[in-house]
């Protein structure tokens, strides 16, 4: 005689079918997620890369564009057309750091300046190697613009240059 509380049949095992169709789903999102995983994880190589190849440039073009976002003016170094240039940008908000761009022979240097709350001042350079040819348009330079102009053999690519976001507020 059974009591109350007991019931027939009941386990807390799983089924070889339910492990199945979870294992089955696990490995379904894992393969879903390496793409994405494996992107980002190409993109923090290219940028921490000492020579970037052409599938490469465009992160370095997205981190330049971006600090030009954030800076309310740049200086150009020597003020014309030259194969070695800086560009010096000057932080559109306090907090943003200093910000200097140096192109020279087929390399690029980005020295990033921040002043801690300490008031302490840390600077830090990436420089990068680049596979292809980074030089300014002397036509748009004339007219008070700049743009750069990227070689990488197959043609030339303009890249144009703006500081600051139309769509904030600046100070």
């Amino acid at each position: 005689m059974r009591g109350r509380g007991s019931s027939v049949g009941s386990s807390l095992g799983f089924s070889l079918v339910e492990l199945s169709v979870v294992l089955f789903i696990g490995v379904v999102l894992l393969f879903s997620l390496l793409p994405i995983s494996m992107g980002l994880l190409r993109q923090q190589a290219g940028l921490d890369a000492k020579r970037l190849s052409v599938e490469m440039f465009p992160l370095l073009w997205e981190r330049l564009s971006g600090d030009f976002a954030r800076a309310s003016s740049v200086e150009l170094s020597p003020p014309f057309a030259s194969p070695a240039f800086r560009l010096n940008l000057t932080p559109l908000r306090e907090d943003d750091p200093e910000v200097s761009w140096t192109v020279a022979s087929g390399v690029v240097s980005r020295t990033n300046t921040r002043k801690k709350p300490d008031g302490e001042v840390v600077s830090a350079t990436s420089t990068w190697t680049l596979s292809g040819t980074l030089s300014l348009d002397a036509d748009e330079l004339a007219e008070g613009r700049l743009l750069l102009r990227w070689n990488d053999g197959s043609g030339a690519e303009l890249l144009p240059l703006l500081c600051g976001r139309p769509t904030e507020k600046t100070p």
